[in-house]
């Protein structure tokens, strides 16, 4: 990474820290409350916590790049900054941005797992914790932070570049990686991760092959994209 797309992306993550510390805080404060009081009054057989994480965050990266292209795009460039810095250092931030967005998952189920088994048993059917299980869901949840924020920047990347009919025709082909993911890494309702239809390596590969093709033709569409005013 060249110096210029390295201060694109440490300016983002200046931009965003807020951002992610207030997500994250009410994210956190609202499954407490919400465990706290479900457990005063019955047994959990589900993980909250991970019916939560593993939606919320994946839809707010997708908001993430549908700003990126809709704000910080037009910004940057207009500052100086190239496209294809601009490109790089955003496609960095948005990639460490998915990778603590799928280690959240994991890390808050083990906090939750530890405070429900605090009296040495945990509820029947509650998803149990251990190290593999937290490679496991790391592993389920990667690959839908990227699908969802690629989805994000290829969704606004469309009508940034095509307009309102062309973007709402390329709509569905840009929402494919969502789709992808959706279809084949998904989450029962107790918490409990699960590949549908295919096995784990294929769903894997079909979830990376679809956001990476989505990638491409992002950046193919975005590389000599015009900046339009403000106003316009």
């Amino acid at each position: 990474m060249n110096p210029t797309s390295l201060l694109v992306m440490k300016t983002l993550f200046r931009i965003y820290r807020p951002v992610v510390l207030w997500f994250a805080g009410i994210l956190v404060i609202g499954a407490a409350i919400a465990d706290a009081v479900i457990t005063r009054f019955t047994e959990p057989e589900f993980s909250l916590w991970l019916l939560v994480s593993s939606t919320a965050p994946r839809y707010w990266l997708m908001v993430v790049g549908i700003i990126l292209v809709t704000m910080q795009l037009r910004q940057y460039i207009s500052n100086g900054v190239t496209r294809r810095d601009f490109l790089i250092g955003a496609g960095v931030f948005g990639l460490i941005l998915a990778v603590l967005a799928a280690l959240w998952v994991p890390l808050g189920h083990g906090v939750e797992s530890a405070l429900l088994g605090l009296d040495g048993q945990l509820p029947a059917g509650y998803p149990p914790f251990s190290f593999s299980v937290a490679l496991r869901e790391f592993g389920y949840m990667l690959p839908g932070a990227i699908a969802f924020l690629v989805a994000g920047v290829a969704i606004s990347g469309g009508y940034y570049r095509y307009g309102l009919w062309g973007g709402s025709l390329a709509l569905l082909p840009c929402a494919l990686p969502v789709v992808a993911t959706e279809a084949f890494l998904g989450i029962d309702g107790q918490g409990h991760l699960s590949t549908r239809l295919v096995p784990y390596a294929v769903a894997l590969a079909v979830s990376l092959a679809v956001t990476a093709v989505a990638a491409a033709v992002c950046h193919l569409a975005l590389r000599d994209a015009p900046i339009r005013r403000t106003a316009e």
